[in-house]
């Protein structure tokens, strides 16, 4: 089973992630936690480049830059992971570009998912958890932290990202479960495991 956490920043994804694994792996499962862009030596050194690089980047050189460092990481980690019977739970994939990039960056959701029709055709998660948070929540959440560079494009650009998740998630229903992130993490918690919960069950 692969599930991905969607969010803008500050939403509590990596949170959630952390806790649905634990949660699992008290009850038998094999878990892998990873994160995107990362995983790799390469994908690291990709989003090492794409968050803290203190440079302009190029819109579609920034899409090809987060879908080299999916590649590497859906070819060296998550395949052979679920290959192995492993559930593994990943802190974005690619809903992510066609909400940054298709919605914050403008550059269009059908040439989003274009580009990203290898990763959306050979593996797409059987769930998504987007983690809805309002732009007040994430001002907060955000304050006197050391910010990269996708949290400081600030307000406008977090609002059309935010919308570009919404927009997915209605077109996406079945897959893609909005769960209020600012509700109490325990809360949020319960609800992300009995959805699990319910898809274990009907493959069982």
């Amino acid at each position: 089973m692969f599930i991905t956490f969607e969010g803008i920043d500050g939403s509590g994804k990596t949170t959630q992630g952390q806790l649905l694994k634990e949660k699992l792996e008290s009850l038998g499962y094999q878990v892998l936690l990873t994160r995107e862009p990362g995983g790799t030596k390469v994908a690291e050194a990709i989003r090492g480049i794409l968050l803290h690089l203190d440079e302009k980047i190029e819109a579609m050189t920034e899409v090809f830059l987060y879908c080299g460092a999916r590649n590497e990481h859906l070819e060296k980690i998550i395949l052979p992971a679920l290959k192995k019977g492993y559930i593994v739970i990943s802190d974005r994939y690619y809903h992510s570009t066609l909400a940054y990039q298709g919605f914050g960056r403008e550059l269009g959701l059908a040439e989003m998912k274009a580009i990203n029709s290898h990763f959306i055709n050979t593996c797409p998660p059987d769930l998504t958890f987007f983690l809805d948070i309002g732009l007040e929540i994430f001002e907060k959440r955000l304050e006197g932290q050391e910010l990269d560079r996708m949290e400081k494009e600030g307000l406008e650009f977090m609002t059309k990202v935010r919308h570009g998740y919404l927009e997915m998630a209605a077109e996406e229903k079945t897959r893609i479960q909005v769960i209020e992130g600012s509700a109490k993490i325990e809360d949020i918690a319960e609800k992300i495991y009995l959805k699990v919960k319910e898809v274990l069950d009907a493959r069982s």
